[in-house]
């Protein structure tokens, strides 16, 4: 039995235990709350954001579709043709990748033609629907489409409406007095999508169902912010998950501690605290995290005369990472936060929100005001080098902004309009502030459009090339071509390469397709006697370290001989990372393949590159071409040029030429070959064929310009 004394030791260590354990299970417990309620959000969130982005992708469908001239001269005339809207568009119906239905609307919106599914819908779409087509003309503006979510009698479903106008201002189209046509899309909210999205989402059993009950839940909102329906899904619950694992060795824990209680307490409310301070701080930088900006954000948003966010992402911050280790990348990181706590102290809120994203919210009637402000001094401050240690680093940054308004009803929207401007900043340029605006919105959609299409395309190998020729200065022959890609988007029609090769570069897609190209132009080229090809390399595939070898495979594959093959690059590439450039065209030069300097004359390349680097060929940038038809400055630049590639034996190839002024300017001033619309515009493979059988046979006959 135990005695007096003994009850009096054990009785305080007992009632420590309880009060331990239940400490020890609350703790427990909310952290699987808080667990739950992250993936809650997250879930919620990502959800948001799909349906925007599915609702932006419907519209931005009915904005390509509708601002064409072909649609305009196929809907303003005497009868609309309905057979080309049934060609266009109502084909695309039957496979529902983009849409399920599409509808022709009069001026007073009512339906002319409707087709669904592949079939014609003898259903009116404004008895589908009601007053929300007017809704969306109400909200429509001239070349721009809009979109939502409206109520259906089989469900909810996307629509995308725009107006019907042409691109061009000389078709001689009129639009009627009544107003213009529109033309509207529908993709309905069925399984098949939701399964999808659940999918790329990893949310499980995603569902729409009428009317709210089931939970966890989230409201799908119609064209005037009412809910229409509810999404549900099966939430995995970590918390919990976490929590039952955790018991049992607890449970075990607690009985082996009975000698050992005082320790495990202090050292349980030590591990409270830091999970708790972990929840909201950034363990590096000391910063609240993004979840910490997230609650501010919240309890800002209504409650203040103006709340502006700021989101700022590094540029520049892996090479650095790479090249000079993780130590020199935290060191840096430390030193922005400091810089931005110089700058702008305790007048706003300042997090890090991982990696080298940072952002800063201000409050007040000046907020806009303050933030551009301090924006400015922030791109100011960057642009001075940092000392880390013994390194002296450059860094930039790119600043997207964010103001309250009464469309932004939610942090969520707040931060994702951030992250919009901030990602335009950088395909800006970069070292800039963008605010928010909602053709930003569109942009994306477009963005996001190509690069799904340009997977497609990558898989289906449906580029395709044409070739500019080069001529002699003197002779007027054809020396070489250069093979320029062409590729024609599904949903937009032909784009130049300038609206898709930035994205691929972004997304990473511009290795593969890269190789591709080239591969494409050694196969087409290759029996073309001794005429030597020209092929643009992105500075993206150029800092491969592997991209020499990827060469040697090709040209070994397709039997093309090096000595033909020219690979044309760009300053960016050589000031970026001068040393890893000199491995990588000294390994391409041991394959026997010629480098050319490509857009000479824009950016920062000197005699010291020429002489570093050892091109074979400089090509003088068809703006220098132009301006030195009317500028002495130019000129003297462009004879300096020359004078400089003569000394180093490089041939010089005048670009853009585009009237026989600038012709003989060009070889006046000593230009070897001329490449131009003067001379011939890009062919296809036969044409390009056809033009130097023809000069073979002319031969010792010059082409003149």
């Amino acid at each position: 039995m135990l005695s007096i004394k003994n009850l009096r030791v054990f009785g305080p260590i007992g009632a420590l235990l309880c009060l331990f354990a239940a400490v020890q299970l609350f703790s427990l417990v909310h952290a699987a709350r808080e667990a739950n309620q992250v993936d809650s959000e997250k879930t919620e969130l990502a959800l948001k954001g799909a349906l925007k982005g599915q609702s932006d992708r419907i519209a931005g469908i009915a904005s390509d579709n509708a601002y064409w001239d072909d649609a305009a001269a196929a809907v303003y005339r005497a009868h609309p043709d309905l057979d080309f809207v049934r060609r266009s568009w109502g084909d695309s119906t039957a496979d529902g990748i983009n849409y399920d239905g599409t509808y022709l609307l009069d001026p007073s919106l009512r339906t002319v033609i409707g087709l669904r599914d592949g079939k014609h819908d003898s259903v009116a779409i404004e008895t589908r629907i009601g007053r929300e087509i007017a809704t969306l003309s109400e909200r429509s503006k001239a070349g721009e489409g809009v979109g939502g979510v409206v109520q259906m009698p089989e469900g909810p479903a996307l629509v995308g409406l725009s107006q019907i106008l042409p691109t061009s201002d000389g078709t001689g189209l009129t639009i009627p007095d009544k107003g213009p046509y529109h033309l509207l899309f529908i993709k309905r909210l069925n399984p098949a999508l939701l399964g999808r999205m659940g999918s790329d989402l990893v949310i499980h059993d995603l569902r729409i169902t009428p009317e709210l009950g089931a939970t966890p839940r989230l409201a799908v909102k119609g064209l005037h912010g009412n809910p229409i329906a509810w999404l549900t899904w099966s939430s995995d619950n970590p918390g919990v998950t976490a929590l039952r694992r955790a018991l049992p060795p607890i449970g075990a824990a607690m009985i082996a501690a009975f000698v050992l209680t005082l320790m495990i307490a202090r050292q349980s409310l030590r591990s409270v605290n830091d999970l708790a301070r972990q929840a909201m701080v950034d363990s590096l930088s000391s910063l609240p995290n993004r979840r910490a900006l997230r609650r501010e954000l919240r309890r800002r948003i209504g409650s203040s005369d103006g709340t502006v966010l700021c989101l700022l992402d590094l540029d520049g911050f892996k090479f650095i990472n790479d090249n000079y280790g993780h130590a020199v990348g935290d060191h840096l990181i430390v030193a922005c936060s400091k810089m931005l706590h110089e700058i702008i102290g305790k007048t706003g809120f300042i997090a890090r929100l991982g990696g080298d994203e940072f952002a800063f919210m201000l409050y007040g009637a000046d907020a806009a005001t303050r933030a551009r402000a301090i924006a400015d001094e922030i791109l100011g401050r960057m642009s001075q080098p940092f000392q880390v240690g013994e390194r002296t680093v450059l860094i930039g940054v790119s600043i997207g902004l964010a103001q309250e308004e009464s469309a932004v009803s939610d942090a969520d929207e707040m931060l994702r309009r951030a992250d919009v401007a901030m990602y335009a900043a950088k395909r800006a340029g970069k070292m800039r502030v963008c605010e928010f605006d909602r053709r930003l919105d569109q942009r994306q959609a477009r963005i996001h459009l190509i690069e799904n299409e340009l997977r497609s395309a990558l898989i289906a190998r449906n580029f395709r090339l044409a070739y500019q020729p080069l001529f002699d200065s003197t002779k007027g022959t054809i020396t070489s071509v250069e093979a320029l890609v062409r590729w024609i988007s599904p949903t937009l029609g032909e784009l130049e390469p300038s609206d898709f090769i930035p994205i691929a570069e972004e997304t990473g897609l511009i290795n593969p397709m890269g190789l591709h190209i080239l591969q494409m132009a050694c196969e087409e080229t290759r029996d073309w006697g001794d005429m030597r090809v020209a092929v643009n390399v992105s500075a993206a595939q150029l800092r491969n370290p592997d991209f020499p070898n990827h060469v040697r495979q090709i040209l070994e594959k397709t039997g093309f001989p090096a000595s033909r093959l020219e690979l044309e690059i760009t300053e960016t590439y050589l000031v970026h990372d001068p040393e890893l450039a000199g491995r990588v065209l000294n390994g391409l030069r041991e394959i026997g393949v010629s480098i050319a300097l490509d857009d000479f004359g824009t950016g920062y390349a000197s005699i010291g590159f020429l002489r570093q680097f050892e091109f074979d060929k400089l090509k003088i940038d068809r703006s220098l071409v132009m301006d030195a038809e009317n500028s002495d400055t130019a000129r003297a630049l462009l004879q300096a040029s020359v004078a400089m590639a003569r000394a180093l034996d490089i041939e010089v190839v005048a670009e853009g030429v585009e009237t026989s002024g600038q012709a003989d300017l060009m070889r006046v001033a000593g230009c070897d070959q001329l490449q131009g619309w003067l001379f011939d515009k890009a062919m296809t493979p036969d044409e390009i064929l056809r033009l130097l059988t023809e000069q073979r046979a002319a031969e010792p006959i010059s082409r003149s310009a």
